[in-house]
């Protein structure tokens, strides 16, 4: 992780100690923070029907005061935020933005498009719709992982690489290549896939362990059945038994009613708290 730049996504509610702590990692690191400050915009106003039967626009009378209140407290906390990165001696620069569904995807897309990963500040989760919005558009519009949960930063002795042999498995373990180079271990888990007598050539994950072992990772590969359980259930079981300290998966959404949402297993590991997890899609 030398040299690298992180996007490090933080909401006006962060408190400073949450700042400070990633700061002083990442200067320790040698690591320029990408320090992007988000708020979500008020409800836009709306469309209505008057007595006429003519459409007419719905503004709120507060609207306009919520607004510039939001806005005048966004860059007032820029200000503070940008001190603190000052004081503390780290690469930075901070950058603040407000918006909402679709532009806000895309703007949180174009910071990390200039980052080498992506981290999610645990007090985002106070807002969990922004919460969302913010990893959707990381992992959805953007080349870039995702990290969730603990220390970006910090070095990893297990991982486990959770595989599906599918394209957002594949791209995340590409993604994760100089983070799996510096673990002591990595543990390939497959879940209730075929079994190896049952298919033609090698056990799934094997290709993958090779391509990885060449690379210089000492690697093991395992096949799980769930039993009737998720498989998110299956993976922070798996992962806590093996004693991993990271979680590498792919992520998986779908359109629904024209809303960009998170596939179930994605969504339930994004909401846990317990597992660091590198998202790659």
């Amino acid at each position: 992780m030398q040299h690298k730049t992180v996007a490090y996504y933080v909401g006006v509610d962060a408190d400073d100690a949450s700042i400070l702590a990633c700061a002083e990692t990442a200067c320790n690191h040698n690591i320029h923070l990408n320090c992007v400050l988000i708020a979500d915009l008020p409800n836009l106003p709306y469309l209505k029907y008057g007595s006429n039967r003519f459409v007419e626009a719905g503004l709120p009378s507060n609207w306009l005061d919520v607004l510039n209140g939001k806005n005048a407290a966004l860059k007032s906390r820029a200000t503070e935020v940008e001190a603190l990165l000052v004081g503390q001696g780290v690469s930075a620069n901070v950058i603040a933005f407000m918006g909402s569904g679709a532009e806000l995807k895309h703007l949180v897309a174009g910071q990390a498009n200039r980052s080498d990963i992506a981290f999610l500040d645990a007090e985002l989760r106070k807002d969990p719709d922004l919460f969302h919005k913010i990893a959707y558009g990381v992992l959805f519009h953007s080349p870039v992982g995702l990290m969730i949960n603990g220390d970006p930063f910090a070095q990893r002795d297990c991982i486990f690489l959770a595989w599906n042999d599918s394209l957002p498995a594949s791209r995340v373990a590409h993604l994760a290549l100089p983070i799996l180079l510096a673990a002591n271990e990595v543990v390939i888990g497959c879940f209730d896939l075929p079994s190896p007598d049952d298919v033609e050539g090698q056990a799934p994950g094997t290709d993958l362990a090779g391509w990885l072992s060449h690379h210089g990772c000492t690697v093991t590969v395992s096949q799980f059945r769930c039993g009737g359980n998720s498989i998110e259930h299956c993976i922070q079981e798996r992962a806590r038994e093996l004693g991993a300290d990271l979680v590498v998966m792919g992520a998986y959404g779908h359109s629904h009613l024209r809303q960009s949402v998170f596939g179930g297993t994605t969504q339930a590991m994004l909401e846990q708290t317990r597992l660091p997890v590198l998202f790659g899609h």
